[in-house]
């Protein structure tokens, strides 16, 4: 099976500041990953850098033709009109609608409810499931817990973890029942 992204050794410089370092990752379709880290980690840099915003100082990159970024969707009239989570999920409806090959997910739950959440999530998966790949960047592992097959942990655009949600949970907080670290 032909890989639908491949990332090889990727760094971007911007000025002074290394927003990406050495980062790798190679998806095949049908996959969900998270991308995972604090504020300014990079994990927008390396959205942006997929679907082609932004221009790589280093490494190589393959992505498929047809890419979709969502993230906080404004500029329309219609859509100023609306609160941020409610222009989320419309941007991710839209999104999804448009039948990308990649997806890539930009806090797509933030300041969601319970409910929305859950919605989010099986239009995520069920994405995947006919054969698109999507990579959901996040600041909270819960949210990726039980939708991400792989994670990746970015810090000062360094990768410091690579493996499944489920296991950096229990690395995380040793004990805890897996239902107490999901979202609901």
């Amino acid at each position: 099976m032909q890989s639908c992204v491949e990332v090889n050794s990727l760094a971007c410089v911007h000025g002074t500041r290394t927003t990406l370092e050495a980062v790798d990752l190679v998806l095949c379709p049908g996959q969900v990953h998270g991308v995972l880290g604090p504020r300014w980690a990079g994990k927008t840099t390396f959205l942006r850098v997929l679907a082609g915003e932004l221009e790589p100082s280093a490494g190589q990159l393959r992505v498929p033709a047809s890419v979709v970024l969502v993230g906080d969707d404004g500029g329309s009239p219609i859509a100023e009109r609306l609160d941020p989570a409610t222009r989320r999920r419309v941007s991710l409806a839209r999104a999804v609608a448009s039948a990308p090959e990649l997806l890539l997910v930009d806090e797509p739950a933030a300041g969601f409810d319970a409910d929305t959440t859950a919605v989010t999530r099986s239009l995520v998966l069920r994405f995947a499931a006919q054969g698109g790949t999507v990579v959901w960047a996040t600041r909270r592992l819960d949210a990726l817990t039980g939708v991400a097959g792989g994670v990746t942990v970015l810090t000062d655009g360094r990768v410091r973890y690579r493996g499944t949600p489920e296991a950096l949970a229990e690395r995380a907080l040793p004990g805890v029942p897996v239902e107490l670290r999901r979202v609901a």
